[in-house]
């Protein structure tokens, strides 16, 4: 019955197609999407606007498990609380949380690596230790390298931060669960909201430290640009 009934209300609400707007749109970007049973699917990431009407075209939804989700307007609404909430139901694969720290991990270690050799590279430079053709030939490979690993970042960022929100989501029911737990389930909830928490923090200090590594690229970047001007 309570089934029927979201189901019902949400049919009564206007779908996302019938919004329009490039500032309405720009606002819900970063919003949390749930599928037509309310389980948290991911983050809407991008909409695709109709230049004339400014209404939506196409959604592009951050799933939780890193992949790409493109909804038709017409098959999602805006809850009450600011999160989309689609028609149906949603398939999605359980997140390797473990690779995807991995990775970030050691593309991170591996652009500051480059970030240190670039350094190098341009005081020999500098100090005459290099012909210019050189310089030219060693930097570019190494810059070549730093932009896949920039792309490979920025995108595992965003996988993350999806998943992130799907921890919160786990999270917060947990605690909800812990209020009017039984006694000899007490220990156990309380097990699982640790590991919980120890994933979010793990994941936290992955995503800040890959963000500072992102920050630094680019004031170096700067410096650079500005500092070997001719």
């Amino acid at each position: 019955m309570c089934g029927k009934t979201h189901i019902g209300m949400l049919q009564a609400q206007k779908t996302l197609s019938e919004a329009a707007g490039r500032e309405f749109f720009k606002k819900l970007l970063g919003a949390k999407v749930r599928d037509g049973e309310g389980a948290y699917v991911g983050y809407l990431k991008r909409v695709y606007l109709d230049r004339k009407s400014g209404r939506a075209k196409r959604l592009v939804v951050r799933m939780v498990d890193g992949s790409l989700l493109v909804v038709d307007p017409k098959d999602a609404f805006l809850s009450g609380s600011g999160e989309i909430v689609l028609k149906s139901k949603v398939r999605v694969a359980a997140p390797d949380f473990a690779n995807e720290l991995r990775r970030l991990e050691g593309a991170v270690g591996e652009l500051r690596g480059i970030r240190e050799k670039l350094l190098d590279l341009d005081e020999a430079l500098i100090a005459g230790e290099l012909s210019k053709d050189t310089y030219a030939c060693f930097r570019e490979a190494l810059e070549q390298r730093r932009r896949q690993l920039l792309a490979e970042i920025r995108e595992l960022l965003e996988k993350l931060e999806a998943q992130l929100h799907k921890l919160e989501e786990e999270r917060d029911a947990l605690l909800l669960k812990l209020n009017g737990a039984k006694k000899e389930d007490y220990a156990q909830l309380l097990k699982r909201i640790k590991e919980v928490r120890d994933s979010m923090l793990r994941v936290y200090e992955l995503v800040e430290s890959a963000r500072h590594e992102i920050a630094l690229e680019m004031e170096l970047e700067d410096f650079l640009r500005n500092y070997l001007k001719p």
